[in-house]
């Protein structure tokens, strides 16, 4: 390493001594520091858990489990001396989903008895399914789920099929003696019953506040995340996304997608907002795709400087039989964005030189380094008479050639911290997630406190919502009519 080889006539010792560059402030900086490439907005997909339980006790409570009275005649409308009475039970709801149909499933066993009061004779009846195996009936329910603009979850139930589960003779009663299909009459008398049940279920789902729950977890990201002393990450979210509904052990999964543009922030920690949820629209492609996040590292002058003093302290240069040696090595900014690399040298020269220049990028190496390092005004007017030949030596070549900082490091332990950070409770039952993997370095600013490096990265993130949705019971203002008691209504 050549530096401030110094040649007189004779021998001795030369004194340089230059004032030291004057620091500015931040506020009179005349470089201003550039704004940060444009990323692609990062994905932060929260899947959203919908407890089903609650619908089910809401359909199950619509839905009497029993039906009809054997007891209780109902007149065949078309022939006033028939009637048949049945009387049923079902099994609780079954539940199928396939994206954005909710299937509820029910079979329904019963008993029948027809009635035929001939003219001028007693009336007699028969029966089936009363001793046995008893015919039964599969009812099938669709509830379409849509989650509107507003956040309103949408809600349309209907009956779509009452039908005998087989068509085996198991499955029938029929009343030969008298002609009567009591199993026709089953379905007939079920289907009116059910379908009155339906806008009561609508509502029930309906009346989940989707969009509160949201807001509050889209706004939990408007949190300042606590990196390391000085450095903030925000997520800073954006637009929402629908990417689909699907069920996954009895609840029903909202995978919602927000997209947020990350920034990392330095000095105090910036306020918190609290920002309107925008209005929901499908997701254009799949969840689960990549994030992008700049990340910027900092390394502080005193860790740089360091850094260049293992590269520069002891280095020693020889020129016309005299020698000077590297003692001290120090990086300070000069608050405009650039920086001085001021070295401390002994031997034929003792003293101080100050260098400065602006910290570039090598991004083939993934190094700092100042291509544009120059003596500084005081330094050069220091190097006249005896000491001009400085001037024109190779030694800001050497300085500029060894003079470079790996970034490696320093974004590495970045990485780690951002991706701790990343891992946390956001609010109880709400976890924030997130992997990183660093890419290509960008920027650096020289900075009043720190270097900044700034870099891409690519990774994941994810909103983990633990607590199932639930929806409030309503206090019913009457007990549910039964079967029996609508029939004579």
């Amino acid at each position: 390493m050549g530096l401030m080889w110094l040649l007189v006539a004779g021998c001795g010792t030369d004194q340089l001594a230059p004032a030291a560059p004057g620091v500015g402030t931040p506020s009179t900086s005349r470089v201003s520091r550039s704004a940060p490439p444009p990323l692609a907005p990062s994905i932060v997909d929260a899947p959203i858990r919908y407890a089903l339980e609650p619908v089910l006790t809401a359909l199950e409570s619509a839905v009497p489990r029993r039906f009809g009275d054997i007891e209780r005649r109902i007149t065949v409308p078309s022939n006033k001396r028939q009637s048949f009475a049945f009387a049923a039970t079902r099994t609780p709801f079954s539940v199928e989903f396939d994206g954005t149909r909710l299937t509820l499933s029910t079979i329904v066993s019963y008993q029948g008895r027809g009635w035929y009061d001939p003219p001028l004779a007693p009336s007699v009846s028969a029966s089936c399914g009363t001793g046995g195996d008893r015919p039964r009936v599969r009812i099938v329910i669709t509830t379409d789920i849509a989650v509107d603009p507003s956040w309103r979850v949408r809600a349309k139930s209907l009956v779509r099929s009452v039908r005998p589960l087989t068509t085996t003779e198991r499955d029938q009663c029929r009343v030969t003696m008298f002609k009567i299909d009591v199993t026709d009459k089953v379905v007939a008398a079920l289907r009116p019953q059910l379908a009155r049940k339906m806008p009561q279920v609508d509502r029930k789902i309906g009346a989940f506040d989707l969009r509160t729950r949201v807001e509050r977890w889209y706004n939990l990201l408007n949190k300042s995340i606590r990196v390391r002393d000085s450095l903030w990450l925000q997520l800073a979210p954006e637009d929402v996304r629908l990417g689909g509904l699907r069920l996954e052990d009895s609840s029903l999964i909202a995978d919602i997608r927000l997209f947020a543009r990350p920034v990392m922030v330095t000095g105090a920690r910036p306020a918190t907002i609290t920002t309107t949820l925008p209005p929901l629209v499908q997701a254009a492609r799949t969840v689960g795709d990549s994030s992008h996040l700049l990340l910027e590292g900092l390394l502080g002058y005193d860790a740089a400087s360091a850094i260049l003093s293992k590269e520069l302290v002891g280095r020693s240069i020889r020129r016309y039989n005299r020698k000077i040696t590297i003692r001290s090595s120090r990086l300070y900014p000069l608050n405009d964005g650039r920086i001085v690399l001021a070295l401390g040298v002994d031997g034929a020269v003792v003293g101080d030189a100050y260098f400065i220049g602006t910290p570039t990028l090598d991004t083939s190496r993934s190094m700092l380094y100042v291509p544009d390092l120059d003596f500084d005004v005081q330094t050069a007017n220091a190097l006249v008479k005896s000491l001009a030949w400085l001037k024109k030596a190779d030694l800001l070549e050497e300085l500029r050639l060894r003079a470079r900082v790996p970034l490696a490091p320093i974004l590495e332990e970045t990485r780690q911290r951002v991706e701790s950070a990343l891992n946390r409770d956001l609010a109880d039952g709400v976890q924030l997630t997130g992997s990183v993997t660093t890419g290509r370095v960008v920027d650096v600013f020289a900075d009043a406190s720190w270097l900044l490096v700034r870099a891409e990265a690519i990774g994941s993130l994810g909103l983990g919502i633990d607590r199932k949705i639930t929806i409030k019971k309503a206090t019913p203002k009457q007990s549910a009519p039964t079967a029996a008691t609508e029939g004579r209504k």
